[in-house]
C-alpha cells in the first residue's frame, strides 16, 4: 500500500532521470485518467493506492519510462473536452487540431443538415466532435490505416455519434473516396512534416506516433496538393485544413487553383494553423 504522495515523489524522481521533458504531468495524467483520482485527491496526496491501482500504475510507468508518450499509456486523452481512445495507429489528438474543429462549428452550427468529410482521421477525435457539437451533421473519416478506423469506430460509439458517422481505409493519394452523398465540408488534419525533417522530431513523436501520420513528402505539401486538385465539394462548398508552422502561405498558393475567399485561422499561440476556403463556381 502506498500514498498517493509518496508514489509521486518516487515516480518522479526515477522519471526525472530519463529524457521525458513532463515528468510530475505526466505521472498525474496517470493518476487522474486511468486510476481516476481526482485533481483534489493528488493535490493532498493522502489517499492510498489499492494493489490493482498499484498494478496499472505500475505497467503505465514502465511504458511511460520507455518514452511511449501517456497518452498512448493511458489509452486515451481529452480533445473539444470529450475523451477520446488512442492507439499507437493513430496520432495523438492535440489542442492545435481544436482550431479546425472550432472554425466548422462556429460556421455551419445554423446550417442545419450538412455532410462532413475528414481525411486522415485517425482517432476520429475532427469528425466525430463535429458530429457531436453540429447535431444535424453526418460525418465520414477516411484513413489508410485499418487500425485507426477500428479506433475511429470505437469513438463514434463511446461518444454516440455513430448513427451520423462511417469510417472506412481509403488511401487518398490513390484517388478521392466515393461516398453516398455529396460533401458539403471536406477538413483535414494532413501529414505536414517534411520527409527529412521526421528525423529530428522529439523521441516520443518520431519513435511511436505513425510515420504515415507525420510525413508529407519531400516539401510536407504533398497531401495539400493531392486534396485541393482532386476534392469533390457541392457548391460553394468549404475545404479546411491544419497546416504546419510557416505552412499557411504555401497552403494558400496551392488552394487558389480551385478555391476562393480563402482565410486563415490563428491558434491559442498565434501561429496561422488553419487554411480555409470556398469552392470556386
Amino acid at each position: 500500500m502506498v500514498k498517493i504522495k509518496e508514489l509521486r515523489k518516487t515516480a518522479l524522481k526515477e522519471l526525472g532521470a530519463t529524457t521525458n521533458d513532463s515528468p510530475l504531468a505526466d505521472i498525474d495524467y496517470i493518476l487522474l485518467n486511468l486510476l481516476n483520482f481526482s485533481r483534489t485527491d493528488i493535490l493532498l496526496g493522502d489517499k492510498t493506492l489499492d494493489s490493482n491501482q498499484k498494478k496499472l500504475f505500475d505497467e503505465a510507468f514502465a511504458q511511460l519510462k520507455s518514452g511511449k508518450p501517456v497518452q498512448y499509456t493511458t489509452g486515451g486523452c481529452e480533445f473539444m473536452s470529450l475523451w477520446f481512445e488512442t492507439s499507437v495507429s493513430t496520432l495523438i489528438p492535440r489542442a492545435d487540431t481544436e482550431t479546425l474543429v472550432e472554425l466548422i462549428i462556429e460556421k455551419y452550427k445554423e446550417a442545419g443538415k450538412i455532410n462532413i468529410l475528414d481525411i486522415g482521421t485517425g482517432t476520429g477525435c475532427i469528425a466525430i466532435s463535429l458530429a457531436h457539437f453540429l447535431p444535424d451533421a453526418k460525418v465520414w473519416g477516411v484513413d489508410i490505416s485499418p487500425e485507426a478506423i477500428k479506433t475511429a469506430e470505437n469513438n463514434a460509439r463511446s461518444l454516440g455519434v455513430s448513427d451520423r458517422s462511417s469510417f472506412s481505409q481509403w488511401d487518398i493519394l490513390k484517388g478521392f473516396p466515393l461516398l453516398p452523398a455529396e460533401m458539403d465540408i471536406v477538413v483535414s488534419n494532413p501529414p505536414y512534416i517534411p520527409d527529412a525533417d521526421v528525423l529530428y522530431l522529439s523521441e516520443k513523436v518520431k519513435d511511436f506516433e505513425p510515420v504515415s501520420a507525420l510525413a508529407g513528402g519531400t516539401d510536407g505539401l504533398d497531401f495539400y496538393r493531392n486534396i485541393t486538385d482532386n476534392v469533390k465539394l457541392t457548391r460553394n462548398g468549404c475545404l479546411a485544413f491544419e497546416v504546419g508552422i510557416n505552412q499557411a502561405e504555401d497552403v494558400i498558393a496551392i488552394m487558389e487553383r480551385r478555391f476562393s475567399q480563402i482565410k486563415t485561422e490563428k491558434d491559442l499561440s498565434g501561429i496561422s494553423r488553419v487554411v480555409w476556403g470556398i469552392l470556386k463556381d
